[in-house]
């Protein structure tokens, strides 16, 4: 399954960035919808238009859990980055804890992060504002917790999402209470939901791209079986294994190419 037109992506790795996962841009030609699949990740995004003389729109993500349509116009352009998941509060601050499949857009935005609402006007360049949105990122700090969460979320990619709560906390020194607590405060989804998202994207990644048959799928992604898989894409995407939307707009959740996301 291809990526949708006009979309574009860098991956940032560990060593070139500290709270950066990816910068994507996306473009229009002509007015229709995308399904954007959920990645349990935040994102601070500007929507615009080809046409200058529309204002430009800031955008803020909370961890989404849900797949959800976005409408869109003839010439709309988007530009984002994608947070590291455990980076959640530095868009969120406290709130990161109850902004689970929230979408903050306009003044709610603008009071979220208002450095970046001041270069949201017309005519702005889409570089001035690649660069706005990394800065910002970029210029906030990560809270002790974040790093000792970074290493679980490691953990959970290496796995494909296939772990126990009980032995990632033991390899973080914690107890599974304390390391859902951590997980709230930086990411914004419980150890839990966050590992299922990841398992959901590998399971959709096998049956997509591997082309072998969906048992197959099912029990290398590690589900129970096909049924199990099936609930689990209803649940996330919306959609059942055998009837797939084309022109899914796919966040990357392991570090290779494989789509962003647009509001």
């Amino acid at each position: 399954m291809r990526l949708p037109d006009g979309y574009q992506e860098r991956i940032y790795t560990p060593q070139q960035a500290r709270s950066v996962e990816a910068v994507w841009r996306h473009e229009e030609p002509q007015a229709g919808r995308s399904l954007i699949l959920p990645d349990g990740r935040c994102d601070v995004i500007v929507r615009y238009n080809a046409d200058r003389a529309v204002v430009p729109r800031l955008v803020v993500t909370g961890p989404a859990t849900q797949s959800y349509w976005v409408t869109f116009e003839a010439g709309d352009r988007w530009i984002g980055v994608r947070l590291r998941p455990e980076r959640g509060g530095v868009l969120w601050g406290e709130d990161i804890g109850v902004a689970q499949d929230q979408v903050a857009l306009g003044e709610a935005a603008a009071t979220r992060v208002p450095e970046l609402a001041r270069v949201c006007v017309v005519g702005a360049r889409e570089e001035a504002l690649r660069q706005a949105l990394v800065r910002f990122v970029e210029g906030r700090a990560l809270p002790p917790e974040g790093h000792r969460v970074g290493e679980s979320l490691r953990r959970i990619h290496l796995a494909g999402g296939r772990f126990s709560v009980s032995e990632l906390a033991a390899r973080a020194g914690c107890s599974t209470r304390h390391l859902n607590r951590m997980f709230g405060g930086t990411v914004g989804l419980s150890v839990k939901v966050y590992g299922s998202l990841v398992q959901f994207h590998r399971a959709l990644r096998l049956v997509c791209d591997a082309g072998g048959s969906l048992s197959d799928a099912a029990f290398e992604a590690g589900y129970a079986d096909q049924a199990h898989m099936t609930r689990a894409m209803r649940r996330f995407g919306g959609f059942v294994p055998s009837d797939i939307p084309e022109g899914l707009i796919r966040p990357d959740v392991s570090g290779g190419l494989w789509g962003g996301r647009a509001t």
